[in-house]
């Protein structure tokens, strides 16, 4: 039980990488430097789960796409494709509190205006911790104790995410808001899985050091 997530972390991982690897050694002809952001998030389980989590965005590939229409007018769109990693807990009150580990992958749309859209593959690990006392008993019928018992769970879904770039506004800030819904399960469940629809609302800063440079 214990060994699968972290079997499916260790894939991820190794996913991840060959992206990078792919990514850079696409033909391009220029470079530009991309912004790593730090995260922090409130975040929201239905139906009635709250916690918070903090986390790591940065890009791992950038493309332009220029487009003329036969009236002359010209457009410049934004695909980036980004990794992410956050870690958080959440609480079901009088049921279990959980930590969580998520890996994600996926692409970043926007123009030159300062709203973006993601989705995202998500992957990663679920430990959870019963609320209350766990007892266990032996065969000799002694009783003890179990501190923090809990389970480990994999877990895997998909999210979007709608936002706004504040250092593309018209005074620009080194930061973005953006607000995010995923559907993701957990398993396994009782043999099967448990499905999860969550809401976090994240506050994202880029600091003037943290950059990338990439080929685009």
């Amino acid at each position: 039980m214990i060994q699968l997530p972290f079997k499916c972390l260790l894939s991820l991982l190794s996913i991840t990488f060959l992206f990078a690897i792919n990514s850079n050694a696409q033909d391009s002809i220029s470079s530009v430097k991309m912004p790593v952001y730090l995260s922090g998030s409130f975040f929201y389980d239905f139906p009635q789960s709250f916690g918070a989590s903090a986390g790591i965005e940065f890009p791992i590939s950038n493309k332009v796409i220029n487009e003329t229409y036969r009236n002359g007018k010209k457009k410049v769109k934004y695909r980036d494709l980004i990794l992410t990693s956050n870690i958080g807990m959440y609480n079901y009150r009088y049921n279990n509190s959980g930590i969580y580990f998520f890996q994600s992958i996926g692409k970043r749309s926007h123009k030159e205006k300062p709203f973006y859209f993601e989705w995202l593959i998500r992957f990663g690990v679920l430990r959870t911790i019963y609320d209350g006392q766990v007892y266990s008993v032996d065969n000799n019928g002694n009783v003890k104790i179990l501190p923090g018992f809990g389970r480990y769970y994999a877990v895997t879904g998909l999210a979007t995410v709608f936002g706004h770039d504040f250092e593309r506004s018209k005074i620009p800030k080194p930061f973005a808001l953006d607000i995010k819904p995923s559907v993701w399960v957990q398993y396994p469940y009782n043999s099967f899985v448990l499905p999860h629809f969550s809401v976090e609302v994240s506050f994202k800063y880029h600091f003037h050091s943290l950059n990338m440079h990439l080929k685009t």
